[in-house]
C-alpha cells in the first residue's frame, strides 16, 4: 500500500508543478502581449502624429508656391517678367 501512497503523491506533486509552469508561463506570456500592445498603440501615435504634420508641411508648400502669394512677393521686390533676350541657358557639354 505504500507504493501506491507515493507514487500518488509523486503524481499530485508533478501535476502541481505542471500547473505551477504552466501558470508562470501564461503569466510571462501575457505580459509581453500587454508590453506588446503598449509599444504598438505608441507606434500608431507616432504614426498619426507624423501623418498630421505631414499634412500641414503639404498645405503650408502648396500655400508658398501658390501662383498668386508668387505673385505677391514678386510684386513686393519689384520684380518683373524677364524679357526673352535676358534669360540665359547652361547647356552640358
Amino acid at each position: 500500500m505504500k507504493t501506491n501512497d507515493g507514487s500518488r503523491f509523486s503524481l499530485i506533486l508533478a501535476l502541481l508543478a505542471g500547473a505551477l509552469i504552466f501558470g508562470l508561463a501564461s503569466v510571462w506570456l501575457n505580459i509581453g502581449r500587454m508590453d506588446m500592445a503598449y509599444d504598438i498603440r505608441n507606434m500608431e501615435k507616432e504614426l498619426d502624429r507624423r501623418r498630421t504634420v505631414t499634412a500641414k508641411l503639404e498645405v503650408e508648400r502648396n500655400n508658398l508656391l501658390s501662383p498668386y502669394r508668387l505673385g505677391e512677393l514678386a510684386k513686393e521686390l519689384r520684380l518683373v517678367v524677364p524679357e526673352p533676350g535676358q534669360i540665359r541657358r547652361v547647356t552640358e557639354q
